[in-house]
């Protein structure tokens, strides 16, 4: 078990990449902007909160890198992301190395099914 000052160290952490990431995120256009917060907004409904949030900010950090990337190119937000916008969601939910709520949230409902049949 971790003491509480590694506890500390590792939220400080975080605290500071998150900070940079919405730095970054608020240097985009408008309209990545506007794609981004909706994007994020999604995304942090399945987060479990296992790894401190820390799997699904290394996520939007990556969608801001490709959102810069293509800004700077002149291009489209929709040419990031594609007409299937919950589907390109999707598809970064498969790249969580932790947990998802909604993972999460099937697991217990098998253990809670599965013990309350034992006890019929």
């Amino acid at each position: 078990m971790e003491n509480i000052f590694t506890t500390l160290n590792r939220w400080k952490k975080g605290k500071a990449e998150y900070k940079r990431y919405k730095k970054r995120m608020n240097a985009l256009p408008s309209n990545y902007q506007t794609m981004m917060k909706e994007i994020e907004h999604y995304l942090w409904t399945f987060e479990s909160g296992a790894d401190d949030g820390m799997g699904m900010i290394k996520i939007l950090t990556d969608v801001v890198k490709r959102f810069e990337s293509n800004a700077q190119e002149g291009k489209d937000v929709l040419d990031a992301v594609g007409q299937d916008i919950s589907g390109f969601c999707d598809d970064l939910l498969k790249d969580v190395k932790t947990e998802t709520w909604e993972e999460q949230r099937k697991k217990q409902l098998n253990q809670t099914i599965y013990k309350r049949l034992r006890r019929a």
